[in-house]
């Protein structure tokens, strides 16, 4: 019965292919998930705040709240843990899958289409790796391609609950991420107007369904971010001008055509290619459109690999609608030898060092080889990248022990007030502890006193220790040594996972000696005592 609708089987199949490995410490992760993310919820919880989210004490509005209510709720069913905070995370990819389906259906009128479409996206890289965060770039995309998926058929069936479920699609990824949830819908509509496949004439007579629910998304996004300009009216002000800074609007940023081959892989050759030999094809015009509109923006501000999970939906369709005509080999194959090498290197930097794991990649490889060398066979071509990414994520990566934090130290955390010191390391922490645990940027007299009087322990990077003495002297206190030890560590993305600093020359030494000494950093946790 299932197999009847491609949404659905689709989106159980994308749980089944990225909840293993969500519950690992060491899996893949990010500053923006162990830092912010699954940190937020905690303080939510320890303060019993609901309506505004807490972090280190203040109220954090510089990202609207829905991920983080859905944190909290999540916290409080099945308990604060990894599983539970990236279970949120991977139910919101598995949509993604399903409205990608959904909307291929509908533009090509054909079931296999969208079959094609979900499976093409599960093949993706991108969705492997973010897909398996608590952080909000895939949320928003699924609730925007849901959006679009509700009013495809709201077009077709003028009936007001697809509306409806659209708007309540798009002011909840409105309550995720902001202004950015329009982007996949919004292209994709645009791409249909532009392409005459949509008019006024179309839209005739339901300008008061479009007004009323126009109102209904106003009702809905709009009153929380009232609410706290009214609590919190210059903590809004600064949030709001610290996320236009961030943002670097008009920085050209042409390296993000690197980050749709990293996301997109090992497809994005294979959607070149289909691109060009059937550029003639009205529907793939279209498609073609719509993820030029969806992409070509992130060339024009700071950007990050993680924004282009919604352009991933036009390209995984445009591939689905390309495939059964296409007979080039060499797309498969370049996308095959990008898949080989990355996911060789990690399974090589594994092996090398013995750190295990990476004997769950070699049958996937194989598979995967075999299916792209000679693609001849769709369903093996398309299995293949969802089984090798797989492997990769679940088995390969956690196994290099990125972000190990001893147990020991698990266990301070759980009977001992911690505090970090400019750094969120040791960064799952924690979560490990079920604890938020408070950061602060600089040791002021109020704060040093603080910490000294509950006895708590401040943990930082070995760089930083001297700055942390410094800082505490000047408070008139003395940072006493209490421990540390030594861990490969996330620095901003879940990749970079060398110390800080690390040179050309400690890679060698830790190839040619088999030894990762040279590229570990080293955690070190203090107590402020009185000189």
């Amino acid at each position: 019965m299932i197999l009847r609708h491609p949404p659905l089987a689709l989106f159980f199949l994308a749980l089944a292919a990225l909840v293993p490995g969500i519950w690992e410490a060491t899996g893949i992760t990010g500053k923006d998930e162990f830092y912010l993310g699954l940190r937020t919820p905690m303080e939510m919880m320890a303060g019993d705040h609901w309506l505004v989210p807490f972090l280190d004490g203040a109220p954090r509005i510089k990202k609207p709240p829905l991920l983080y209510w859905l944190g909290r709720a999540s916290y409080e069913t099945l308990g604060v843990s990894l599983f539970s905070a990236r279970l949120v995370a991977v139910c919101f990819a598995a949509l993604l899958v399903a409205a990608t389906a959904g909307i291929a259906r509908r533009l090509s009128g054909e079931a296999r289409t969208g079959w094609l479409a979900g499976l093409v996206l599960l093949g993706c890289l991108g969705l492997h790796s973010e897909g398996r965060r608590f952080m909000l770039d895939v949320p928003v995309a699924a609730l925007s391609a849901t959006a679009l998926w509700c009013t495809l058929i709201w077009l077709e069936k003028p009936r007001w609950p697809w509306l409806t479920a659209a708007t309540l699609a798009l002011a909840a990824g409105f309550l995720v991420k902001g202004p950015i949830v329009a982007l996949v819908c919004g292209a994709g509509l645009a791409a249909l107007a532009l392409g005459g496949n949509l008019s006024r004439r179309d839209l005739a007579g339901r300008w008061p369904a479009l007004a009323a629910h126009g109102a209904l998304f106003l009702a809905l996004a709009l009153p929380w971010f009232g609410l706290v300009r009214l609590l919190y009216p210059q903590a809004a002000e600064l949030a709001l001008a610290d996320e236009v800074e961030s943002r670097q609007f008009f920085h050209l940023s042409p390296e993000i055509a690197l980050g749709l081959v990293n996301v997109a892989a090992p497809w994005v050759f294979v959607f070149c290619a289909g691109a060009w030999a059937q550029r003639r094809q009205p529907l793939v015009r279209l498609i073609l459109a719509w993820f030029l509109l969806s992409f070509l923006p992130f060339f024009f501000l700071r950007s990050f690999d993680r924004y282009l999970i919604g352009s991933l939906v036009p390209l995984a369709i445009l591939v689905a609608v390309a495939l059964p005509e296409l007979r080039l080999g060499w797309p498969f194959r370049l996308g095959l030898a990008v898949a080989l090498l990355a996911g060789g290197l990690l399974a090589g930097f594994a092996a090398w060092f013995g750190l295990g794991g990476w004997y769950w990649l070699p049958l996937p490889a194989a598979y995967l080889a075999w299916a792209w060398w000679r693609p001849g066979r769709p369903g093996h071509c398309l299995a293949a990248p969802i089984v090798f990414w797989s492997a990769l994520l679940a088995g390969v990566f956690p196994a290099l022990g990125i972000n190990a934090v001893p147990t020991a130290v698990v266990d301070l955390g759980k009977t001992r007030p911690v505090a970090f010191f400019d750094g969120p390391q040791p960064a799952l922490l924690p979560i490990l502890a079920q604890a938020p645990h408070r950061h602060y940027t600089r040791l002021d007299h109020h704060a040093a006193s603080e910490l000294a009087g509950s006895q708590t322990l401040v943990f930082c990077e070995s760089k930083d220790s001297p700055r942390l003495a410094e800082q505490a002297a000047a408070a008139g206190w003395r940072a006493v040594p209490a421990g540390r030890y030594a861990t490969l560590a996330s620095h901003g993305s879940g990749v970079r996972f060398a110390r800080l600093g690390a040179t050309a020359a400690d890679w060698r030494e830790a190839l040619v000696r088999r030894d990762l000494g040279p590229l570990l950093t080293t955690v070190e946790w203090f107590t402020l005592e009185a000189p």
